[in-house]
């Protein structure tokens, strides 16, 4: 492993922590994307854990919190997301538990629906709860909260 190839692949891992943090796994594979070798990979990922620079813990309170904040949705497609960003499940249940405080699927549901049945203004009603419960659904909310939110919004 040369001195160069570590310079380097340090840098490439700093300009991507830069932009917004990442999972260890995330990480990995930018940097096997970029043609770097294992090894350099292993001693650049030792190094920004070790300063505490590549933490999945602080990583995953700070994803799960930005989803739901920029774009609600179920609880349990963000912690599927979680598990596919390479964060552990204790590790994930932890966030999403520190995240959802105070969040509330259905007052989110609820409005992410009153916004779409604006856009679908005009429709027949049968069309706009069609719609409504895939966009829910696509959204990772549970059959409950869309059952609810549909008879709500559109039934109004």
């Amino acid at each position: 492993m040369s001195l160069d190839a570590l310079l380097k692949a340090r840098a490439a891992a700093d300009r991507l922590l830069r932009f917004r943090p990442r999972s260890e796994q995330e990480l990995r594979q930018r940097l096997r994307d970029k043609g770097y070798p294992d090894p350099v990979i292993d001693a650049v990922v030792q190094e920004l854990t070790r300063k505490d620079l590549l933490n999945d813990q602080a990583f995953a309170q700070y994803y799960a919190a930005n989803r739901l904040l920029l774009k609600p949705m179920g609880i349990r497609t963000l912690q599927e997301e979680l598990r596919r960003k390479g964060i552990a499940p204790a590790v994930a249940a932890q966030a999403l538990t520190k995240a959802t405080a105070g969040y509330d699927e259905l007052t989110a549901a609820r409005a992410l629906a009153q916004r779409r049945r604006a856009a679908l203004a005009g429709l027949p009603s049968a069309a706009t709860q069609r719609r409504l419960a895939g966009f829910l659904q696509r959204r990772g909310f549970s059959g409950e909260v869309v059952y609810k939110v549909i008879r709500e919004v559109v039934t109004r």
